[in-house]
């Protein structure tokens, strides 16, 4: 077989130096080299940076329950389950929960009126809400709230030991069943003389 005229070979040659062959192959290879360049930056930020585990996120909380503690200065005591709470230059009617007066017997409501002015009258107080109990309305006579004094003492908890009112609805029922227990077993407010309630 006869060598190819020089000029054929050449004529070959240029066409797949400069054909769709040559284009793939150089894009393959500048593609692997691409990959490379990426892959060894990746491996030398993960070499320089400690192992750490995942930092969690920020908790997600549902929607409150309940308005914010408040803090005022009680203006008037309506009744042992009822005040008028000063706060931000507002007058704010509070209910007190877990105070129960419907129970309270004749003979004890001026004791109790009394322990509750004593208690509470002219005092600095914290209006601590119970977010387990039903949302109150926004046209609700009165806000329902526990009342916290400067010595941190609960006013129900120190009705309810002094034995002057009956416990009511929210959170910390037991205890206020117990603090009516010790009333009971002292005979304290209505639990004692004159009234000598029995249950």
């Amino acid at each position: 077989m006869l060598p190819e005229p020089r000029h054929r070979a050449r004529t070959r040659l240029s066409a797949w130096s400069t054909g769709p062959r040559r284009t793939a192959a150089l894009l393959s290879v500048l593609a692997l080299i691409v990959l490379g360049i990426v892959g060894g930056l990746t491996i030398g930020r993960m070499s320089d940076t400690p192992a750490t585990a995942a930092e969690p996120g920020p908790a997600v909380l549902g929607p409150l329950t309940g308005p914010p503690t408040l803090y005022g200065r009680v203006r008037q005591v309506v009744d042992p389950a009822t005040v008028v709470v000063e706060v931000q230059g507002r007058p704010v009617r509070v209910s007190v929960i877990g105070v129960d007066t419907s129970s309270t017997p004749a003979c004890a409501r001026a004791g109790a009126q009394q322990f509750a002015e004593r208690f509470l009258g002219g005092q600095e107080v914290t209006l601590v809400p119970d977010p387990t109990l039903p949302a109150t309305a926004a046209d609700a006579p009165a806000w329902p709230a526990y009342l916290v004094v400067g010595t941190q003492q609960s006013y129900t908890d120190a009705a309810l030991v002094a034995g002057w009112v009956d416990p009511g609805r929210g959170r910390y029922r037991p205890g206020f069943e117990n603090g009516q227990r010790i009333a009971q077993e002292q005979r304290a407010g209505m639990w004692g003389p004159p009234c000598n309630r029995t249950s």
